[in-house]
């Protein structure tokens, strides 16, 4: 089971990658010109935010490619994140976020499992 899940990790970063790394840095660099902050461009906390973002945009647009609705969604809840964006709601919509972004990644995990108990099993 632990292998299914990196190969479906694998195949969804594999597959994505160069476009979300695309929209990962247009999306921070956004967010860093809407907050006029002063902070260094490279540091610890860009490295993290970067890692963070790069890996939701990846299942976004995997989730756009298969299902528009979907990915639209997960698009969006991606703007939930920066508290730059919804000021009132400073840390509460990050778990909407997260949770939508985790139960699509066990759906994607799910089917595969599924693909592979089917094939090994005749019915």
């Amino acid at each position: 089971m632990l292998f299914t899940i990196i190969e479906v990790l694998k195949n969804i970063i594999k597959n994505n990658s160069s476009q979300a790394f695309a929209v990962s840095i247009l999306f921070m660099l956004i967010v860093r010109i809407i907050s006029n902050t002063s902070t260094f461009l490279f540091s610890a906390i860009f490295v993290f935010s970067f890692i963070s973002y790069f890996l939701m945009f990846t299942l976004a647009i995997d989730a756009l490619k298969k299902n528009k609705i979907i990915g639209i969604y997960l698009c969006i809840t991606v703007f939930f994140i920066p508290p730059n964006i919804f000021e009132e709601y400073k840390g509460l919509l990050f778990p909407v976020t997260y949770l939508s972004h985790f139960a699509y990644l066990g759906y994607l995990i799910s089917l595969e499992l599924f693909d592979k108990w089917k094939k090994s099993h005749e019915l």
